[in-house]
């Protein structure tokens, strides 16, 4: 059993002032510095120029944030990591019900991020930029999210999808230019208000990362989409769909971006069908049906300790879109509390977290 620290934090201001609250903060943590940094004159101008005119468009805001971030710490913005890693892995496994499905009536989604521990801030954040809807959601690289539910009730998750892409040793090369996945999150929850909108610009956008995403808001719609090397589809639901309910891990489920997927992993598809089973009963499913099939352990369930291995739990959560909630986990479900959190200032500071440490079997990465 290991133990990890995570950070509850609130981000509030102009987007400037917003950079300086996390320098300040990552001031106070010289191993999350170390990781957000670049040697001087590693990015190449020309690169920096084209991320930061793309960011502008599409998420408006975020460079004067890492401005007042470099400010504060004393560095120049090309050497943020961030945007090395955003310009162009996990294994999550993700699920959305309409009311119709649900024991409370409420439309639902639920979650878990996998990966390792030592890769990830562990921070959970409240985000209110003036201009921008306010939001609660897990920060990726500091500036991206993973995850979250915005002040109109869109909530948002996402798992890779296949191969993982990235600019790091191990990753396949993008299919085509385009952001990464947390800028993808980050911007669908401070400028989206439905799914309809979350799409739409999902579907404009350059997307390089190849990405699962996830949606629901509280007008009782849910939606996934999914892109492989820049190809794209959804589906959404709402009250008139006789579906009611949405999966998916780490696999293309649409026919026409099939073609585009290079490989399956074995895990990902039993992970799937775990959730299609507790889905397809003939019931209304309730938040602790959810929450048992997010803390049983892989293959029964979702839930894996192989935290060395990129595949460990770290969040497991339950949003609960009508409220406005998220009742969620930090490190394994199986042996840390479930917390609940609304869209608002969070009780800032630091709480632990359990990570049980295991090894996968071999068959677990098997490729089909």
């Amino acid at each position: 059993m290991e133990r990890t620290n995570v950070y509850l934090k609130n981000f509030t201001g102009t987007s400037y002032e917003v950079g300086i609250q996390i320098g300040n903060w990552i001031l106070s943590a010289p191993v999350l510095l170390q990781r957000a940094l670049l040697p001087p004159d590693t990015y190449p101008h020309d690169k920096f120029a084209q991320i930061t005119a793309l960011l502008d468009e599409y998420c408006p805001g975020i460079n004067e944030e890492i401005l007042g971030f470099s400010d504060t710490v004393g560095v120049h913005a090309e050497q943020i990591l961030f945007y090395a890693m955003t310009y162009l892995e996990r294994g999550c496994s993700l699920m959305a019900a309409l009311p119709s499905k649900t024991e409370n009536r409420h439309t639902m989604m639920a979650r878990n991020y996998d990966f390792h521990d030592e890769m990830e801030e562990m921070c959970f954040a409240y985000t209110d930029i003036k201009g921008k809807y306010c939001y609660i959601g897990s920060t990726l690289h500091l500036f991206g999210r993973g995850d979250g539910i915005n002040e109109h009730g869109l909530a948002v998750c996402q798992a890779g999808n296949g191969l993982p892409v990235g600019n790091f040793e191990g990753a396949q090369k993008p299919g085509v230019t385009g952001f990464q996945l947390w800028i993808v999150v980050r911007s669908i929850l401070e400028n989206c208000r439905t799914v309809e909108e979350a799409i739409r610009w999902t579907m404009d956008a350059p997307i390089g990362f190849n990405i699962n995403l996830m949606l629901a808001d509280s007008y009782d719609r849910i939606a996934l989409l999914q892109c492989i090397d820049g190809h794209k589809a959804y589906e959404i639901l709402d009250s008139s769909s006789e579906k009611t309910y949405l999966t998916s891990t780490n696999h293309t489920l649409f026919e026409e971006i099939k073609p585009y997927e290079k490989m399956v992993i074995e895990n990902s598809l039993i992970r799937n069908r775990n959730i299609e089973k507790l889905f397809e009963q003939d019931r209304r499913i309730s938040k602790e049906d959810m929450k048992h099939l997010l803390s049983a352990p892989y293959p029964e369930g979702l839930c894996c300790h192989y935290y060395k291995e990129f595949f460990g739990t770290l969040r497991s959560m339950v949003f609960d879109v009508t409220d406005k909630t998220i009742e969620m986990t930090f490190g394994s479900p199986q042996v840390n509390t479930w917390q609940t959190f609304s869209v608002g200032m969070l009780d800032a500071g630091e709480i632990p977290a359990l990570l049980p440490q295991e090894k996968a079997g071999p068959v677990f990465y098997n490729i089909l």
